[in-house]
């Protein structure tokens, strides 16, 4: 289990903060005699607040940072002088620790996973922070995490405790996309989409049975792996966010809910014996693709489905809104629609899709996978939050990209009127070298929290989202790492995929679900909710 922090030397960096930022930011030196003497005088330039920074993803150095333009703006705006500090994204955690054994730590870090937090707490590298201090000087950062997902404060909690500030991704306030084959959907009879289970199966049949592609074979399926949670969800949360994921990984294949004040398995619920009940059915009706153990995504970027684009499904998912875009973004020359959508046209140049809804089940229930609202998340370390004024700049940089439109436009974008520039309110990108990365640019270091002008900047993209792919959604529960967890997820997750991939081709029966529900708390499940509903208590400080 997560052991309480006590370290009085960290408790009391989070205790005198706010009062020390109160001292840092008054006008009165304490030398009345200097101060009179001579009232003329210019004040003397402040030294910049030294910053050491890895606020950022960190994958790539930035380049000449010493005269990056990018780097020079926010170092004079807020008067701050950055060593940035780098760490290889695909080796985060252990380069830092290295670095931590040596004693070193930047003052502002991104962590990789909020799991670690903890970890980071016992290591003394993260600092409690007070959240009305951060309120107080980040006002507008503040209102608008209220906003987005209130809950995100306390999945930086420890012993009630605010440790990690929480980023923002305001994409994620829509769940993942549902997208049919429109013109199957025709070419069967069918002229509304989808928005029932039972109409699912229907349309899924005569994708199966109905020669859907016209070639005379039946050689057609309804769906595959992408699908499954969004037919999960039509009965309660789904034991899965990505089936392909889940046989890899642990922690996607033991998905953790909230269910009467517990911190339960989600694949262990009685809603998910209903769901697995019609997925065997539907499998053995020919409804499934066979191949969907090995997932409709054979190769490329994860949201690709060769099985979608090459006529095998008619109905796919887990993708974002942005990936399929289909319509062209006016005045926009360099649009190129979304990047999955492209793909699919390319293999399918006379098909057509539909953006669907997340189907409802015999109960009521319905949604698709949702990604967190909240993103990354940031702490200040021990070294960093010792000094006031590095935590009264940082603060207000992040503040700065909830209310200055511009600036949140120079960090995430470059230059005006060199990398960006507006036509009234329109953001138009005039970057000219879009295959570079962006943080070797400079760009995305100084957006910890991913500011509040998403929506103002991608307003045509998140009109789309509004318009085409609003629908229920599931977001995850994050919480801290666990011992038990740590000790049983390899069996457990090994027995959980085994079982739901059994019943679902027809190996076991319906039935064996209780048995492997049975062994998976005899086997340490037990204790792993155990754990995870203390850790879920103890982080917001019950």
């Amino acid at each position: 289990m997560i052991k309480k922090w006590k370290k009085a030397s960290t408790v009391a960096l989070g205790l005198t903060l706010s009062a020390s930022l109160v001292a840092c930011g008054s006008n009165d030196s304490g030398d009345k005699t200097a101060a009179s003497a001579s009232p003329s005088a210019a004040p003397a330039k402040q030294e910049p607040v030294k910053i050491d920074w890895l606020g950022y993803d960190s994958n790539a150095q930035v380049e000449n940072p010493d005269t990056n333009p990018v780097v020079k703006l926010v170092q004079d705006k807020f008067n701050v002088k950055f060593n940035l500090w780098y760490a290889d994204a695909q080796k985060w955690d252990e380069t830092l620790n290295m670095r931590f054994a040596a004693g070193e730590m930047p003052d502002f870090m991104k962590i990789s996973n909020i799991q670690t937090l903890p970890k980071l707490i016992t290591q003394n590298v993260a600092a409690p922070i007070d959240e009305a201090l951060v309120r107080k000087v980040a006002p507008n950062y503040a209102k608008y995490i209220d906003s987005v997902n209130k809950n995100a404060w306390d999945f930086g909690k420890v012993n009630g405790k605010l440790y990690a500030l929480p980023g923002t991704n305001p994409r994620s306030m829509y769940p993942t996309v549902i997208v049919w084959r429109q013109d199957w959907l025709s070419k069967v009879g069918i002229t509304k989409t989808p928005e029932t289970l039972t109409e699912v199966e229907d349309a899924l049949t005569k994708f199966r049975n109905n020669d859907p592609d016209g070639n005379g074979k039946k050689d057609t399926y309804g769906m595959s792996d992408f699908a499954i949670p969004i037919i999960m969800g039509a009965f309660g949360r789904p034991a899965f966010d990505d089936v392909k994921a889940a046989a890899k990984e642990p922690a996607r294949a033991l998905m953790p809910m909230l269910k009467d004040g517990k911190v339960v398995t989600a694949a262990t619920q009685p809603e998910m014996r209903e769901a697995l009940d019609v997925l065997s059915k539907w499998y053995k009706a020919g409804l499934i693709d066979p191949e969907f153990i090995t997932s409709e995504n054979t190769t490329g970027y994860w949201a690709d489905s060769q099985a979608f684009y090459n006529n095998k499904i008619g109905l796919t998912g887990k993708g974002m809104f942005y990936h399929w875009r289909n319509v062209l973004e006016p005045n926009n020359p360099a649009d190129t629609l979304g990047g999955q959508y492209v793909n699919f046209n390319k293999s399918q140049p006379n098909g057509t899709i539909a953006f669907g809804k997340a189907p409802t089940g015999p109960k009521g229930a319905s949604g698709a996978p949702q990604w967190a609202t909240y993103a990354n998340s940031y702490i200040f370390t021990t070294k960093g939050a010792k000094d006031p004024k590095v935590v009264e700049a940082t603060l207000k940089m992040i503040d700065a990209t909830f209310t200055d439109y511009d600036y949140f436009l120079t960090v995430t974008q470059g230059i005006k009127d060199q990398d960006w520039k507006l036509n009234g309110e329109q953001f138009v990108n005039m970057d000219k070298d879009p295959a570079k990365n962006v943080n070797a640019k400079g760009w995305n270091v100084f957006n910890p929290t991913n500011g509040g002008f998403s929506q103002k900047r991608d307003k045509f993209l998140f009109d789309f989202a509004e318009k085409n792919v609003k629908t229920k959604g599931y977001e995850p529960l994050a919480l801290p790492a666990t011992n038990a967890f740590a000790k049983s997820s390899n069996a457990l997750a090994k027995s959980t995929i085994e079982a739901y991939f059994k019943i679902i081709t027809g190996e076991l029966p319906i039935d064996a679900f209780d048995e492997y529900v049975k062994k998976y708390y005899a086997n340490g499940g037990t204790e792993v909710e155990k754990e995870w509903t203390e850790a879920y208590n103890q982080m917001l400080g019950k």
